[in-house]
């Protein structure tokens, strides 16, 4: 097997030591920073940031609130963060709500999880407080969003009540709290692609091995920029916690209507991203070079750069440059995951220099499993495996082991002991590795069309293919009944159209082209793989936060 290059990093052995060692080593840097609406930047420093971190953990303490289940709903601010690292540093655990769910699914977690209490948006607050009657023991609902001393239950008070007290005491903790490395530091609910969400406990040491873990083989430079929830483990361990364990500078955004703005105007060098942002920056440039009459001039570019590619030769020409700082700003490297990037866009933002780099990852294990690094960056695969994790292919699924494993599924013993055996984790991924390690995703088991032959497909790699077709927004490919048997069945797929491509053309019209296209890809496949239906969806599919279809509402 060859060797490959990494990056030295640190490992921790819980949020106490994390947060006292990057406080002293990245004293005076800049920690965060996002902009408002009105595009005006707002910033904090590691110093500004553990001050107030360390003021919230006193007040957390002071209301008995360590080690308890501390609910965390909506969207991402700055004090959403310093109130996720304190319940880590009282030994609480951080129960992490996608605030995009449904009302009742909201309250549902909240009851799952046993929270204590729940810091929430201005916007969510009503949405957990029927909550409150079922829970009477709870602490009440405080606010993420208020900093103002005259509301009791905000954050921001809270964190200047507790910098007082520590105060008093001479900067001294008046309530220690011994931290377990194996403690659950945050509960954090699956995605819910193919059913149910299940919450996930994950440890004080599995976090965070995994985030110093996410700087081996990716270096991204002193900025980042990232539009990822921070509810979500992607967004939390790969973009947050990495950032600071490498005492870089992370820019985030938390409204995905200015996130392409807030990009541009970050100056940043990496950016973690999920494919459909990076779908979104592709139609951008090719709707503006069409409405500029350079569409041709821009396909003419790349198919020199294309060509240049096969001899080594990479530079961009100077007008690719240009494109690439209108439509990226200083933007150099981004790290896609959560779903697999569409080639040709990766293809085209390569030729127009910058650095691609896709990686996979799935809740239970962190999430991050493996990643391409900039200098072994193997395209069509997702990287190779972190060091402290373990990977084997088991009839095609994937199983995962190491220091980044979950604890289990929170009040889920039975979901748990089925879904980590013999301590392996079966991720429900079908995949294979290559000779020098390389892990390669071909579907997902849940997802695979059965026929009556005793044939499986996984429907990913068709559903790469058609959203090739430009009159294609996104699409779902699956198995429809044709008769009686639960195995008998033909490919289906269920397309939305894009509404900018489709312009004024008729329902007849749109599927009578994509019918078109769907033939031509049909032509090149064995006659089991042949697309049999199109239907066109004249709704957008409900997705996740991280943009996933919920096949399971299809």
């Amino acid at each position: 097997m060859k060797k490959f290059s990494q990056n030295t990093v640190r490992y921790y052995r819980d949020f106490g030591e994390f947060i006292t060692e990057i406080g002293s080593h990245y004293r005076g840097r800049r920690a965060l920073s996002w902009f408002t609406r009105k595009k005006e930047e707002q910033s904090r420093t590691y110093d500004e940031l553990i001050r107030d971190v360390e003021g919230l953990r006193e007040s957390l303490c002071a209301r008995k609130l360590a080690g308890k289940h501390i609910a965390l709903v909506g969207e991402n601010c700055y004090y959403w963060l310093v109130t996720y690292l304190a319940c880590t540093l009282c030994g609480a655990a951080a129960v992490c709500i996608d605030p995009e769910q449904p009302d009742e699914v909201i309250r549902a977690m909240l009851l799952q999880a046993d929270v204590s209490a729940v810091f929430a948006s201005t916007g969510c607050s009503g949405v957990c407080g029927p909550v409150l009657e079922k829970r009477p023991e709870m602490m009440g609902i405080f606010s993420l969003n208020s900093q103002t001393e005259q509301e009791e239950m905000a954050v921001g008070r809270l964190c200047r009540e507790g910098s007082r007290l520590l105060e008093q005491c001479g900067g001294k903790t008046g309530f220690p709290v011994e931290l377990d490395p194996e403690a659950p530091a945050a509960i954090v609910f699956t995605s819910g692609t193919t059913g149910e969400s299940k919450p996930v406990m994950l440890s004080q040491r599995a976090l965070l091995n995994n985030a110093s873990e996410s700087n081996c083989y990716v270096d991204g430079g002193i900025k980042a920029f990232s539009a990822l929830p921070f509810c979500h483990a992607y967004g939390m361990t790969c973009a947050v916690l990495a950032t600071f364990a490498r005492g870089a500078e992370l820019c985030f955004n938390g409204n995905l209507k200015t996130a392409i703005r807030d990009m541009r105007l970050s100056g940043a060098y990496s950016m973690l991203a999920v494919p459909l942002m990076g779908e979104a920056l592709h139609s951008q440039i090719w709707l503006e070079a069409e409405r500029h009459g350079e569409a041709e001039k821009l396909r003419g570019l790349l198919k020199k750069m294309k060509f240049r590619g096969r001899f080594g030769m990479k530079k961009p020409c100077r007008a690719l440059e240009e494109l690439r700082r209108k439509h990226f700003g200083t933007l150099r490297v981004i790290l896609f995951g959560g779903a697999h990037m569409n080639e040709k866009c990766a293809e085209e933002f390569r030729h127009l220099g910058l650095t691609v780099l896709e990686g996979y990852g799935i809740t239970e294990c962190g999430p991050l499993v493996s990643v391409n690094g900039a200098e072994w960056n193997r395209q069509g695969s997702v990287g190779r495996i972190l060091p402290s994790c373990q990977v084997k292919i088991e009839d095609d699924e994937i199983l995962v082991r190491g220091s980044m494993l979950m604890s289990g599924y929170y009040g889920m013993p039975d979901e748990s002991a089925a879904a980590v055996r013999d301590g392996w984790f079966h991720t429900g991924d079908l995949g294979k590795l290559d000779k020098d390690g390389f892990l390669y995703i071909t579907g997902r088991r849940k997802n695979l069309v059965v026929f009556k032959n005793g044939k499986k497909i996984s429907p990913e790699g068709l559903e790469m293919r058609l959203r090739q077709i430009p009159l294609v927004k996104d699409v779902m490919v699956y198995g429809a009944e044709s008769g009686k048997a639960a195995d008998d069945v033909k490919l289906a797929a269920s397309i939305y159209p894009d509404p900018e491509q489709a312009g004024m053309m008729t329902s007849y019209e749109i599927l009578e082209e994509l019918q078109q296209a769907v033939d031509q890809i049909n032509d090149g496949l064995p006659l089991y793989q042949q697309i049999q239906m199109v239907n066109i969806r004249e709704q957008r599919f409900e997705k996740t936060s991280l943009q996933k279809i919920k096949r399971h509402t299809v």
